[in-house]
């Protein structure tokens, strides 16, 4: 997927602006009253199938009228700027979320599981059972921090810049805890912090 246009403008303003702590790790720059109305495309290039069906739900529930970037283009093709604007327009979206992974963190830990087990011997009448357990020890790879940012644009003024931005921040010390689960846990504490900020207009 190619925003080319968007990326290069989320740059500028959110970095001057002042950050505000608005949820658990999680700030904001600029005021976002308000700045979520109509139809909402959502896209979130890194976000599984899940992850993403979770993402539609969290701001479904939040009071946003929200679809998928999957909805208007075919995942993994690229899209020009000018098709892509006027997609847009066709569909009648008002306002554009951009989520992406601005930072992922890694480590490693030795993971020992137990098997137990049970055998039954039988000789001439008799029988004997033996009991024990297994351990085996891996070393697994793990997401122990994830940053993400959310920028929103408008169709009052093209999409041409942004007039708000999210970041959030989860961290995490299990290996069992997924980068996708680690995902969802932030866009689920971003939309409930957008909504405590009252970004979303009635539709």
């Amino acid at each position: 997927m190619k925003h080319s246009l968007l990326l290069l403008l989320v740059v500028l303003s959110w970095s001057i602006m002042a950050q505000e702590k608005i949820g658990n790790k999680i700030y904001k720059y600029g005021d976002l009253n308000h700045s979520i109305q109509g139809t909402t495309l959502i896209s979130f290039e890194d976000a599984d199938a899940k992850s993403m069906s979770k993402t539609l739900e969290y701001f479904s529930k939040s009071g946003a009228n929200i679809k998928s970037y999957n909805t208007l283009f075919l995942p993994g093709t690229e899209v020009s700027e000018d098709t892509f604007m006027s997609m847009l327009s066709k569909s009648n979206i008002e306002t554009l979320i951009l989520i992406e992974v601005v930072q992922s963190s890694k480590g490693t830990m030795n993971k020992t599981t137990g098997n137990a087990y049970a055998t039954v011997n039988r000789k001439k009448g008799q029988s004997t059972a033996v009991s024990g357990s297994v351990q085996t020890t891996k070393t697994v790879d793990y997401t122990t921090e994830m940053n993400l940012r959310l920028t929103i644009f408008s169709k009052k003024d093209g999409f041409n810049a942004p007039v708000g931005v999210v970041e959030g921040r989860a961290t995490n010390d299990s290996p069992d805890t997924t980068a996708d689960q680690l995902a969802r846990r932030i866009v689920r504490r971003m939309a409930k912090a957008l909504d405590e900020q009252n970004a979303f207009s009635p539709f």
